[in-house]
């Protein structure tokens, strides 16, 4: 009796085994007669339900990762190429898969690893721009730098290079650098209006800006958005030009667009008093102090305008007012040049 248990329990034993197998190997089969036929999402139940049953087939893991990839589902084929990876590290799809996913999914450390092992391996491409890419998202612009330096001696040809330089080099405040290098990109894309503007923003903050006049004009001219930041960034150049005429027509559209703006108001009375309008300057002033009268700079500019136009007593009355309301504002009585005084 003890003898036909045992013989009972191992042939049951031996079936469920076969059982699992031939049910592994069925979904297997399956999966690979789908994704030949490029029936992505039944291959990718099938290679599913194979890793349930064994989740070191390395078919079957190739098989989940590959379907999964082709169904976009990124974080089930990142997983799922981490272990055959894991399991055979030296597989080179792999690898060149992992490289692209981990970017795609912004792991950004571990696309630097995988990128680098495909560049030794000789396997997928890009792989100093992605590095390259992976340090600037973690804010580390001096490998970034390095990187790009790399990308740049095999393909000269890719505008994106020079534009992720230049902006490495803004988030250093190296602006003349990065002025350079938005020239270099838009040497290799001269229609992207986008870049246009942060070459502008960049040759502004030098300042060079008769240069950011030229690429804010031009990204106008194809098409930027007259947003109100570019309006602004745009009439400040002009003022820094003297092209006054220009810039006052632009702040009295942002005018319209931001009514009682008092770092607009501000603005614009400095063009006109740098224009030589004392009187259109005193008057943008004025409209500062019917909206808060406590500021202090809007009294001791007009006080300077005054003084500009031949009104000493009336203009020293009001700068002097103006020191009592904000007493860090007499440096600026010992240091009347700045004013043109």
């Amino acid at each position: 009796m003890k003898t036909l248990y045992l013989t009972v329990l191992c042939c049951w034993t031996l079936g469920v085994v076969n059982g699992q197998t031939d049910s592994l190997d069925y979904h297997i089969k399956k999966g690979e007669d789908a994704f030949s036929q490029l029936r992505f999402l039944p291959a990718y139940e099938h290679y599913r339900a194979a890793v349930a049953i064994d989740s070191l087939d390395p078919t079957a893991l190739n098989g989940l990762a590959n379907s999964s990839y082709e169904l976009r589902k990124y974080d089930v084929a990142r997983t799922a190429f981490f272990k055959i990876h894991t399991l055979q590290p030296n597989d080179t799809n792999a690898i060149s898969k992992l490289m692209e996913l981990n970017y795609n999914t912004r792991h950004w450390k571990e696309a630097i690893e995988m990128a680098t092992k495909a560049r030794k391996l000789g396997v997928g491409k890009d792989h100093d721009l992605i590095i390259a890419k992976s340090w600037y998202e973690q804010e580390h612009y001096g490998n970034a730098l390095k990187a790009i330096e790399k990308a740049w001696v095999n393909d000269k040809t890719n505008a994106e290079l020079p534009y992720m330089a230049g902006r490495s080099y803004i988030e250093m405040s190296n602006y003349r650098r990065a002025a350079g290098c938005y020239e270099q990109a838009l040497a290799l894309e001269p229609k992207n209006t986008r870049w246009m503007y942060e070459a502008g923003m960049s040759y502004a903050a030098i300042p060079d800006d008769a240069r950011a006049v030229q690429w804010f004009e031009a990204a106008a001219s194809n098409g930027y958005t007259r947003s109100n930041d570019f309006l602004e960034n745009l009439a400040n150049s002009y003022v820094g030009i003297k092209a006054f005429d220009k810039a006052i027509k632009l702040y009295d559209e942002l005018k319209e667009r931001k009514p009682g703006d008092i770092e607009l108001l501000y603005s614009i009375g400095d063009a006109y008093y740098k224009a030589g309008a004392y009187q259109d300057a005193i008057n943008n002033w004025d409209q500062i102090l019917a909206h808060d009268k406590t500021q202090a700079r809007a009294v001791y500019m007009i006080g300077v305008a005054y003084i500009k136009k031949g009104d000493d007593a009336k203009g020293k009355d009001l700068c002097e007012k103006a020191i009592k309301m904000d007493p860090s504002l007499a440096k600026y009585r010992e240091k009347r040049s700045m004013f043109g005084l």
